[in-house]
């Protein structure tokens, strides 16, 4: 085998493998609807999300915007710094990152929320942003 196709074979291998991880990530992003169950005066989290690329590089603080208010509680964002869990790519590396919280109210019932998050990249990035994620939320509180 010579150089040229060793090398040839090396380039196919990466692009594999930075394509496998890509679309991991792209996965991440909330779905356009979710379902939670909470109790009366209970906080969860809805959504946690770090934004960072396959390289390990920090992409930005995500955004978050509410497009309709709840009835029975109240969702608000938290702006965090994401520490990456040992095991997983860029473990213990530190990026920006965004926890969306529901608090229920003392009312029983079923809520909805609709709201928005969005996963900016950094000016020196390659990789374009993946623009806004809206997602309707159905709260269940009991």
């Amino acid at each position: 085998m010579d150089t040229t196709t060793t090398a040839w074979r090396a380039m196919v291998l990466i692009a594999c493998l930075l394509t496998a991880g890509a679309t991991h990530a792209q996965s991440a992003y909330p779905p356009p609807t979710l379902a939670v169950s909470v109790g009366v005066g209970e906080k969860v989290a809805i959504w946690v999300q770090p934004n960072f690329s396959v390289l390990c590089r920090s992409m930005g603080q995500p955004t978050f915007e509410l497009d309709s208010t709840p009835a029975l509680g109240e969702v608000t964002p938290e702006w965090i710094d994401y520490v990456v869990p040992d095991g997983q790519r860029c473990e213990t590396m530190h990026f920006p990152g965004m926890v969306v919280w529901y608090q229920a109210g003392s009312s029983p019932g079923t809520d909805t929320v609709v709201w928005t998050v969005g996963f900016p990249r950094e000016l020196t990035s390659r990789v374009p942003s993946t623009g806004d994620h809206r997602v309707s939320t159905t709260i269940v509180v009991h």
